[in-house]
């Protein structure tokens, strides 16, 4: 017999990992704004930070959707991870 579950309240976990997914796209634009005027040292560092945290990012996520049928947020995570993909890409070799 499964016991069912029923959550009290708002899911602070939940409400915490969609504010790290704004803060992703926040660093993202305010990156892609700002990247003609970095050094090669500071936009290289911003940028595998960046590319980090968005893959981090994307784990969590996997685990979240996988656990609690929160599909919807996967989404924004992967073009977040491909938009910053896409920027060390313009980074390091168009710049």
């Amino acid at each position: 017999m499964t016991a069912s579950f029923k959550r009290v309240g708002t899911n602070k976990l939940q409400k915490f990992f969609l504010y790290l997914i704004l803060l992703d796209w926040v660093l993202l634009i305010v990156t892609a704004l700002k990247m003609q005027s970095l050094s090669f040292g500071y936009g290289a560092i911003i940028s595998v930070m960046l590319f980090v945290y968005s893959l981090f990012l994307t784990n969590l996520c996997r685990i979240r959707a996988r656990r609690a049928n929160d599909a919807y947020m996967i989404y924004p995570v992967i073009i977040g991870a491909i938009v910053s993909f896409l920027l060390v890409v313009y980074f390091f070799f168009l710049i």
